[in-house]
C-alpha cells in the first residue's frame, strides 16, 4: 500500500471513529409519552399526521359512504366513495414551511389563489385554472398545512371540503 493510501485510510478511520463517539443527553421516554405545549400551534403527532382527522371524519365531512387511504407518510392521500362519485383527497403538513413560500408556488402554478383564514389562522385557497372540481386550503399552522379536495364526478365545491377538513385539523390539534 501506497504512503498516500495508508495516509487516507488512516484519516477515514479517525474521522469514522471520531463520529462514532458522541453521546446524547436527555431522559428517554416511551414512544407517545411527549407533553404537549398546551397551547402551543406544534403539531404533537410527528409521523401521524395522516391521523390529524379520523378516516371516518373525512368520509362524513365529504359526504361519503366509504374512505380508502391508499398512501400513509408525508403527504396523506383518501378516495371517498359516494353516491355522487368518488373524490381524492390529499392532506400535507409541512413543518419547516411556511404559508408564503407555498402561495409563491401556487402563483408561480398560474394557480387562482384567495387570501382567507382558517380557524383564526391565516390561509389561502388554490385552484387550478381551468379546473373546478379541485380546490386546496393551505393554512398556516406550526408550518403550514394542505387539504386538497378533487371531486372526480365534477359536482359540489371541492373548496367547502378542504375548508372544513382543515378546520376539524386546527380544531383538533390545537
Amino acid at each position: 500500500m501506497s504512503a498516500v493510501r495508508t495516509f487516507a485510510a488512516v484519516v477515514a478511520a479517525v474521522l469514522l471513529l471520531t463520529g462514532c463517539g458522541n453521546s446524547i443527553t436527555g431522559t428517554p421516554l416511551p414512544e407517545g409519552a411527549g407533553v404537549s405545549g398546551g397551547g402551543s400551534d406544534r403539531f404533537d403527532k410527528l409521523l401521524r399526521e395522516c391521523e390529524a382527522v379520523p378516516n371516518e371524519k373525512i368520509a362524513e365531512v365529504l359526504g361519503g359512504d366509504g374512505i380508502d387511504q391508499y398512501f400513509y407518510g408525508a403527504v396523506c392521500m383518501w378516495t371517498v366513495l359516494s353516491h355522487a362519485g368518488s373524490l381524492d383527497v390529499t392532506f400535507g403538513w409541512f413543518e419547516n414551511n411556511s404559508l408564503q413560500r407555498e402561495r409563491d408556488v401556487a402563483d408561480r402554478l398560474g394557480y387562482q389563489v384567495d387570501t382567507t383564514s382558517v380557524a383564526g389562522a391565516s390561509a389561502f385557497t388554490a385552484r387550478r385554472p381551468g379546473d373546478s372540481a379541485t380546490c386546496g386550503i393551505t393554512a398556516a399552522y406550526s408550518g403550514v398545512i394542505t387539504w386538497w379536495v378533487q371531486n372526480r364526478s365534477g359536482t359540489g365545491d371541492p373548496c367547502a371540503g378542504a375548508r372544513a377538513l382543515a378546520e376539524l385539523t386546527l380544531q383538533r390539534n390545537q
